[in-house]
C-alpha cells in the first residue's frame, strides 16, 4: 500500500515539477518525526499512508489562497501541515469531550451511543487533512475496521449529515489526481453540484494548476 503511494507520489512531483513549477515549489519539505508522532500522540495509529504522505511533503503553507499555486486538489483544498492535522484533530476532540460533559446528566450511556461522535459529525479519530474555502474537510478515518484509512468530505458549516466517503486511501486520493492532471479527466466531489477540469495557468516558473 505504502510503496503504490511511493510510487504514485514520485509521478505526481515529476508532473508538478515539470508543468506546474508553482504548486511544486508551494509544497513543504518532510514533516519531521517528532510532528507526525505528535497527532495521534499515542491516541490511535496513524494510517501508512498518511505517514507515507508527511515524510514526502510537511503540507503546502505556503499555499497563496484557495485558487492558487499550492492548491493542487480539486475544490480548493488546502493541505494541512502535521501541525494544523494535530490541531484539527485536538479540537475534535474537545468539542466532544463539551458534548458529553453537557448531555451526560440527561443519559449516562450516551458516551456507548455515539462511539465518540459529536453530533454525527465528529470522531476522535478522524485526522483532518485539507480544508477547503467553505470549511470543508477532507478527513481520513482511523476508526477500526474497513473504513481505517477511507478519505471522508465533510464538515463543512451547516453539515447535518457527517461526512461521506469519497476515496477508499490516500493512496487512491493521489492517483486520482495524478490521472486527473496528467490526462486533463474531470474530478467531482460528493456536495459540489459540478464537476471540475484542471488546467494550468500561468507560464514558466509561475504556472500552476486551477480547477475549473
Amino acid at each position: 500500500m505504502t510503496d503504490d503511494l511511493t510510487v504514485v507520489l514520485d509521478r505526481l512531483d515529476a508532473w508538478l515539477e515539470g508543468n506546474a513549477p508553482a504548486d511544486h515549489v508551494a509544497l513543504n519539505p518532510p514533516a519531521t518525526q517528532e510532528d507526525i508522532d505528535a497527532i495521534a500522540d499515542g491516541r490511535f495509529l496513524l494510517h501508512p499512508n498518511l505517514v507515507t504522505w508527511l515524510r514526502r511533503h510537511d503540507g503546502v503553507t505556503a499555499a497563496k489562497g484557495h485558487n492558487g499555486p499550492g492548491a493542487i486538489l480539486p475544490e480548493g483544498f488546502i493541505l494541512h501541515a502535521a501541525a494544523g492535522m494535530r490541531a484539527g484533530q485536538r479540537a475534535q476532540e474537545e468539542a466532544i469531550a463539551e458534548w458529553v460533559d453537557e448531555n451526560e446528566s440527561e443519559d449516562p450511556d450516551l458516551r456507548d451511543i455515539y462511539d465518540g461522535v459529536y453530533g454525527y459529525a465528529f470522531h476522535v479519530r478522524w485526522v483532518p487533512i485539507a480544508t477547503d474555502i467553505t470549511g470543508g474537510k477532507l478527513i481520513i478515518d482511523h476508526r477500526d475496521g474497513d473504513r481505517f484509512g477511507n478519505v471522508l468530505y465533510g464538515l463543512q458549516a451547516g453539515d447535518t449529515e457527517g461526512p461521506v466517503k469519497v476515496w477508499d486511501s490516500l493512496s487512491h486520493m493521489f492517483q486520482d489526481l495524478l490521472v486527473a492532471l496528467t490526462e486533463g479527466t474531470e474530478i467531482r466531489l460528493p456536495g459540489y453540484a459540478d464537476p471540475v477540469t484542471p488546467r494550468l495557468v500561468g507560464s514558466d516558473n509561475d504556472a500552476f494548476v486551477r480547477w475549473e
